[in-house]
């Protein structure tokens, strides 16, 4: 059976007043063009069978690694079982937050930045002292409710220690919620059980330990990890933020209405997905697409038309009856300046005004993405603080982790 809406948590905070409902003519509109897409086109879910299998058992018609869908049926299967809200929950369970539409808006930190830029302009690659400072500024932070995952890349580590230390930093550094890993199926899942180890508290419906981000490949693709990732999160109850973030232009149509026709495609078959391989999975739909320069050969994060999608996309999710992600603080800008301060402040304003639940880079964005800065994390975190109403104090150090459990997360990172 479907979850309620949950009540939300006591939490100091306020939504804006959110934009209003955009035409549901259009969204009927965008609705039909996906299902054409889906039926005649299809998408490709390539290097996992298992996928396959589970399309031909509902009755789709595969073509190889091609499906072809109906999607009338998927909206069904995601609004039969996908929960309306849920609870992410934290080490400290004062720090839970339930995500969904009548609840506080999340914040979480930019995500996957290679490099970083000091407050006094040095720059460096990212490495895991810089991470664990990251987090534990995200962890003070009363606007960032989740410390989200890789806000820098551990570039110093081999990639399979990466998602282990990742995540010992999460939980040492703060205990608030954070994001999980989706490096692979093996790794989601060792994030998965430290996370299980550190907060214990059994499992529940409508509530998980973990968010975490499952991108398409556009234009129409699932790649195998991603693929193995979904299904492997699903069947331990952990969220799901299932995207597709194109850049228009270049692997999505030029036009808003055909980019957001694309991404409900490849965003509706992911979130099916996760309900068939367990029903009742949560779920965040996310949908963003920004401009693709043909001069510079480079996305153009903060342009307006991405407002566009960005309203359009939280209205398709409330169709769904699912929460919604926004993207926040996102500018091309190079360094923490005027445009960046434009750019990515009226991104998050938009994804705020729009209604968006769960609000991904909403601190410390620079470069495309290519870099995180500990000045405008700083900036950001402030304002935000000022726009939502949630205080000024730093939030109370973290407890510290049960001394049985610190050794047995530390075994598990010598392993």
């Amino acid at each position: 059976m479907r979850e309620e809406t949950m009540q939300p948590l006591p939490q100091k905070d306020r939504r804006l007043c959110n934009l209003s409902p955009v035409d549901s003519l259009q969204l009927d509109q965008i609705e039909r063009g996906t299902d054409r897409i889906l039926e005649e086109v299809g998408l490709r879910f390539e290097g996992d069978p298992e996928t396959l299998d589970m399309w031909r058992s509902q009755g789709m018609s595969v073509k190889e690694d091609r499906v072809f869908l109906d999607g009338a049926w998927l909206r069904s299967v995601i609004r039969a079982s996908a929960p309306k809200s849920f609870r992410l929950r934290a080490r400290n369970p004062v720090h839970d937050t339930i995500i969904g539409e009548h609840a506080p808006q999340v914040f979480a930190p930019i995500y996957g930045a290679p490099n970083l830029q000091y407050a006094d302009g040095r720059r460096s690659m990212g490495a895991l002292r810089d991470y664990r400072e990251l987090v534990a500024l995200a962890h003070q932070s009363p606007a960032l409710s989740n410390t989200g995952h890789m806000i820098c890349v551990l570039n110093e580590l081999p990639e399979p220690e990466r998602p282990i230390q990742m995540a010992l930093a999460h939980l040492e550094c703060s205990d608030k919620p954070f994001m999980g890993s989706v490096a692979s199926s093996e790794a989601a899942e060792a994030v998965i059980d430290m996370a299980s180890l550190a907060i214990d508290r059994g499992s529940s419906e409508g509530e998980c330990d973990l968010l975490h981000l499952i991108n398409a490949t556009p234009p129409l693709t699932y790649k195998a990890n991603p693929l193995k990732c979904l299904r492997a999160i699903a069947k331990r109850r952990q969220g799901l933020m299932v995207t597709s973030y194109m850049m228009m232009g270049a692997t999505a149509p030029t036009t808003v209405a055909g980019a957001l026709i694309q991404g409900y495609a490849e965003t509706l078959a992911g979130l099916a997905l996760s309900q068939l391989w367990h029903p009742g999975t949560p779920v965040v739909f996310g949908l963003f697409a920004i401009p693709f320069s043909m001069r510079t050969m480079v996305p153009v994060f903060g342009d307006p038309v991405s407002d566009l999608v960005q309203i359009y996309s939280v209205q398709l999710a409330r169709r769904l009856g699912i929460p919604a992600r926004g993207d926040g603080g996102v500018t091309s800008a190079n360094i923490d300046d005027a445009q960046a301060g434009y750019e990515g402040g009226r991104a998050t304003s938009i994804a705020i005004a729009a209604g968006a639940d769960f609000i991904l880079h909403a601190a410390g964005w620079l470069e495309q993405g290519r870099c995180v800065s500990f000045g405008k994390f700083e900036r950001d975190e402030r304002a935000l603080r000022e726009m939502c109403g949630r205080g000024t104090e730093p939030v109370a150090p973290p407890k510290p982790l049960d001394v049985d459990v610190a050794a047995a997360l530390r075994r598990r990172v010598a392993v």
